[in-house]
């Protein structure tokens, strides 16, 4: 062994119970803050679905993180109702607890989207609190993908074919003349047919006896069935009007310009009326069309049938009514026959009876 070799591993020995303690106390871990402690039992993460949205449909963010068990978590929302990224509903918070000295919190965020392309969600990070310690979650990296749903040549640009070289020009009589002969002769077919049916309706309308024109009216309608289709209100609405309309024709004072009161109060003293029937059906209509009362099918129903029941009996009371009448002039008449028979032949007899003084 050499000198220098001999030097080296004196030094070494001589070093070594020196180095021996540093290196021991290198190895030791250093103990955790109690901050950077309770930020490392805080985990998250979250969840977009579904991550392919169209513009306008709903989607959901869930974030969900993981805290010690007395910490509290606060979820951010967005503010901004014209914000790319805008929240449909409050935020749903979850708490799930889990063993140990952690709990699980989660947030669901109902959200819309309204542009195309990879859009960030736009949510501020959730702060957690535990005593003096705070940790902030990001959420900046959460995105949506917006597709459109354009067609990919949106201009849909059609060449025009080559002009001619020399265009002739065409004069506007000629160009126009069959266009307007085509719309005269239109004009002229339509002027025809609305006045044939206006003079249709109208001859119809005359002819027909206004109680005959109200069975016609009510079986029309219940033809409609609207009670069934849900239009509950406008089938006691034309129910009723055709009765008023019915009404007016048998009882001029009962016009269709005048209220419920007011035909009840002109029409007090008609016997022909069944006066509570009718004011009962009347009111029930007027809150209906007025006042906006719901109805249900089988009430629309009822007061259609009542509708034309009403109808009827005014019907049948006013042919009593004429028959009566009808009897009674009659019966005047030959009372007045029988009385002016009576008086010809009293003076008859008294023209054949001898005067006084005459032998």
């Amino acid at each position: 062994m050499t000198n220098g070799r001999r030097s080296g591993w004196l030094a070494a020995a001589v070093l070594m119970p020196l180095v021996a303690p540093a290196r021991m106390a290198a190895q030791v871990p250093a103990q955790p803050a109690p901050q950077q402690e309770s930020a490392s039992r805080v985990r998250s993460g979250f969840l977009v679905k579904p991550d392919t949205v169209t513009v306008g449909d709903p989607f959901t963010l869930i974030v969900t993180v993981v805290v010690p068990r007395g910490a509290r978590v606060d979820w951010p929302t967005i503010a901004d109702s014209t914000a790319v990224v805008a929240m449909r509903a409050p935020t749903v918070i979850v708490e799930e607890a889990t063993g140990g000295a952690t709990r699980t919190e989660r947030a669901e965020y109902q959200l819309a989207a309204w542009d195309v392309g990879t859009l960030p969600i736009g949510l501020p990070n959730a702060t957690v609190r535990d005593g003096a310690t705070v940790v902030r979650v990001p959420l900046a990296a959460a995105r949506v993908f917006v597709r459109t749903v354009l067609p990919i040549d949106t201009a849909k640009h059609v060449p025009q074919p080559a002009r001619d070289l020399f265009l002739r020009e065409v004069p506007w009589w000629e160009r126009w003349w069959l266009a307007a002969l085509i719309a005269a002769l239109i004009a002229g077919l339509w002027w025809l047919w609305r006045r044939r049916r206006t003079n249709t309706v109208g001859a119809s309308r005359l002819l027909l006896d206004p109680f005959a024109r109200a069975l016609r009216d009510f079986d029309q309608l219940e033809a409609l069935k609207l009670a069934d289709a849900g239009e509950h209100g406008r089938s006691v609405a034309l129910a009723v009007d055709i009765v008023r309309d019915y009404l007016q024709a048998r009882a001029p004072l009962a016009a269709l310009s005048l209220t419920s009161a007011e035909v009840r109060t002109l029409c007090a003293d008609d016997t022909r009326i069944p006066h509570d029937r009718l004011w009962t059906l009347l009111s029930d209509a007027d809150g209906i069309k007025f006042a906006g009362r719901s109805v249900s099918t089988a009430r629309a129903t009822e007061l259609l049938a009542e509708a034309r029941a009403v109808t009827v009996a005014i019907e049948d009371a006013d042919v009593a009514q004429r028959a009566a009448a009808a009897a009674a002039l009659a019966a005047a008449v030959v009372a007045e026959t029988a009385a002016r028979q009576a008086a010809d032949d009293e003076a008859r007899q008294q023209s054949r009876r001898p005067k006084a003084g005459v032998s």
